[in-house]
């Protein structure tokens, strides 16, 4: 019982989850925009980036399993898709695994950043090329119905992810450092180490 008091599912930490699954809901469901089917322009990846990266790599992929099941409800999509979830997941535990056991760093100090942008780079091309190319094609042929063969809905969904998806991830790169940079020292530690103790 002390452990879920001053860990991962202490009070601080459920807070903080809490706003960062707020915000990804916001930035994915009403600050994005659908340029098709498949295809959406979004910054919904920071918040998950940032609960990873804060909290560690199993809060990050709890905020952005939740976010993802409320943003289809409120958002008012009929059917959740779990597979497109894994997507957000990966980014969450990537940022977390990355900031924990590879810079092992608390991403504080201005010389930090470079680690920040190399594991928003890493998380949004797994995200967007790897993973999710593959799931939401799945979902344009199971859900949309979608007839073209899997191969090719997948190229083209690729070619399609090719004119935005670099802008977006390196977007997001500049505004998780932006962010982590103002934010951490003077919010987000305290009440990390608080949590810890």
């Amino acid at each position: 019982m002390k452990r879920n008091q001053n860990g991962i599912f202490s009070t601080r930490n459920m807070i903080l989850m809490a706003a960062l699954i707020a915000m990804q809901i916001i930035l994915a469901r009403f600050l994005s925009i659908q340029a098709s089917d498949i295809l959406r322009i979004s910054f919904e990846s920071v918040p998950v980036i940032l609960a990873g990266m804060w909290l560690g790599p199993l809060s990050g992929a709890i905020v952005a399993l939740i976010a993802d099941v409320l943003g289809t409800i409120i958002h008012g999509y009929g059917i959740w898709f779990p597979p497109i979830a894994l997507g957000p997941i990966l980014v969450g535990v990537i940022s977390g695994l990355s900031t924990k056991y590879v810079f092992r760093s608390d991403l504080s100090s201005t010389r930090e950043s470079w680690k920040v942008v190399a594991t928003v780079l890493v998380a949004g091309i797994v995200n967007s090329f790897l993973v999710g190319t593959v799931t939401t094609t799945m979902y344009s042929i199971i859900v949309m119905g979608n007839t073209n063969a899997f191969s090719v809905l997948l190229w083209s969904n690729f070619l399609g992810r090719l004119t935005t998806k670099p802008v977006t991830i390196l977007v997001n790169a500049v505004l998780v450092a932006v962010v982590n940079r103002a934010v951490y020292r003077p919010v987000i530690r305290p009440i990390v180490h608080r949590a810890q103790q």
